[in-house]
C-alpha cells in the first residue's frame, strides 16, 4: 500500500475545501441571480400594464380633443 505524506494530504485537503467553497459560492450566486430575475420580470409586467393603462388614457383623450375640433371650428 501507498502513503500519502502530510503535505500531499494538507494540500488535498484545501483544495477540497475550496472547491466546496466554490461550488457554495456559486450556488448562492445563482440563487440572487434568479431572485433578481423575478424581481425585474415582475416589475416589468407592472410596467406593460401601466403603459397599456397609459395608451387607452391617451386614446380617450385624443378622441375628446377630436371631438372637440368637429363640434367647434377653430376660429379665424
Amino acid at each position: 500500500m501507498f502513503e500519502l505524506s502530510q503535505e500531499t494530504i494538507a494540500i488535498v485537503t484545501v483544495g477540497l475545501a475550496l472547491a466546496g467553497l466554490d461550488v457554495t459560492s456559486t450556488h448562492g450566486i445563482r440563487a440572487e441571480t434568479r431572485a433578481d430575475r423575478e424581481a425585474w420580470q415582475a416589475e416589468a409586467r407592472a410596467l406593460r400594464a401601466e403603459a397599456g393603462t397609459d395608451r387607452e388614457a391617451l386614446g380617450r383623450l385624443t378622441g375628446i380633443v377630436e371631438e372637440v375640433r368637429t363640434v367647434r371650428p377653430p376660429a379665424s
